[in-house]
């Protein structure tokens, strides 16, 4: 793919930031290539086609995971566990981010009726079909969840991209992309809702109050999704290349396993602060 060409696997994985400009570019070719294909409804092809373009790096990347991995010897302490997996977690880090950025830039950007029609899946979500909501009707309408329904929720999309990747591999980017998707144009469109709200404001100024508050339980959901796919496409590729159950595969999970229990501590975190801490900043 001519795409890959530019962006090359091994730049990116030893520069993680890279992979910003990866999201960023590869999610503005998706939306085009969507549009250009299924003018009428382009939203939920927006994913499809910029998952499809993620793929073969991520596969590579995974693949060159998975080589570290089974050079390694039984880590034992946690810090050695994470030096050795936070270059690809960076990675699917600032990939999220890219493409977060490119579609809340959109939604603030462009003409409300245009968002709302290009992105109506991602609106359904959260219940717009249509009609222009304030930010004060959408936070009295998602008013309603606590900590432990919000786990539950972020725990059960956890274990889809887990699930995701062990049977496809990196297949788990399209529900992570969603996800980045979904915050994006949701946020976004926010954002230019309180511009209209609030005259007095400059641009800038109304869109980044509007959209860092969203960043710390954003940012701590987001992480375990990462993760849970590392780990599926790192036991998956495992599983093509050693002997099932054999020592080597074993250490493999076992670390696998760290590293789920460490992601689903950070969710009870997410959830925390998504309750209290994100109404004291919004």
């Amino acid at each position: 793919m001519v795409l890959e060409q530019l962006f090359k696997p091994d730049w990116i994985e030893k520069k993680p930031r890279h992979a910003f400009l990866l999201g960023l570019i590869y999610s503005i070719v998706g939306a085009i290539s969507a549009k250009l294909v299924f003018g009428a409804n382009p939203g939920m092809m927006t994913v499809a086609f910029t998952s499809i373009l993620l793929l073969p790096s991520l596969n590579t990347l995974l693949q060159i995971e998975e080589n570290q991995a089974r050079e390694k010897h039984k880590y034992g302490m946690l810090k050695q566990l994470w030096k050795d997996h936070a270059d690809i977690v960076e990675v699917y880090f600032y990939m999220f981010m890219g493409i977060f950025l490119t579609f809340c830039i959109i939604a603030f950007t462009f003409p409300e009726d245009a968002v709302l029609k290009f992105f109506a899946p991602m609106f359904e979500v959260i219940g717009i079909s249509g009609n222009a909501t304030t930010i004060s009707g959408w936070a009295t309408s998602v008013a309603g969840p606590t900590i432990l329904s919000i786990f539950i929720n972020n725990f059960t999309v956890t274990i889809v991209c887990l699930l995701l990747s062990l049977v496809y591999g990196a297949g788990a980017i399209v529900f992570i992309t969603w996800n980045a998707v979904v915050w994006g144009v949701v946020i976004g469109y926010f954002a230019k809702q309180a511009l209209v709200s609030t005259a007095n404001a400059g641009l800038f100024t109304t869109f980044f109050t509007t959209v860092l508050p969203f960043f710390p339980h954003m940012v701590l959901e987001a992480l375990p999704y990462f993760t849970a796919s590392i780990v599926g496409g790192i036991v998956s590729k495992a599983a093509l290349r050693e002997e099932l159950f054999s020592p080597r595969f074993n250490e493999i999970l076992e670390d696998a396993a760290v590293v789920m229990g460490m992601s689903l501590v950070i969710l009870l975190i997410a959830a925390i602060v998504e309750i209290k801490v994100y109404p004291l900043l919004a």
